[in-house]
């Protein structure tokens, strides 16, 4: 016999079975471009739990939200590829440094709330430069066009 817990437990996994099936289906059918969008994406997400969180004084959930949205510009930062774009790797990289190291709480005089949402909007400008992205045909990309992408990520910072 299923007691009220249990079928919220059964509804939650039957959801997440679910979510996850679409989840996979997207991967599979989504672009590179795309996929930074969307993994820009969850970490605002987590980065808005996070500040939540916080404001309603739950620290070990906003602990918890703060190391997921970290780990994922961790892993945004290790996704650049170095040698086959070397120009715009480094200022990726550097955005992404930048982003962990506002999030730390090396004494800062801004509040942690302030640094979430700046953090919050720097990503949201970086999404949309990417989704900028989408409707670039590469062959019909000019030298001027390419010369022009280093000052993207400079825009967002």
């Amino acid at each position: 016999m299923m007691n009220k817990h249990s079928q919220t437990t059964a509804q939650q996994a039957y959801r997440f079975a679910g979510a996850s099936a679409q989840y996979n289906n997207a991967l599979r059918t989504t672009s590179p471009v795309g996929m930074m969008v969307i993994a820009i994406t969850r970490t605002r997400q987590h980065l808005r739990a996070a500040k939540q969180y916080r404001e309603e004084k739950h620290f070990d959930l906003e602990r918890q939200e703060k190391a997921i949205a970290v780990n994922r510009l961790r892993a945004l930062q290790a996704v650049v590829a170095p040698k086959s774009a070397p120009e715009l790797s480094r200022d990726l990289y550097a955005f992404y440094a930048r982003m962990i190291k506002l999030l730390a709480r090396n004494g800062r005089k801004t509040p942690l709330e302030e640094r979430y949402e700046i953090v919050d909007r720097n990503l949201e400008a970086l999404a949309k430069q990417w989704e900028s992205f989408k409707s670039v045909n590469p062959q019909s990309v000019g030298p001027q066009q390419v010369r022009g992408t280093r000052h993207i990520v400079e825009q967002v910072l």
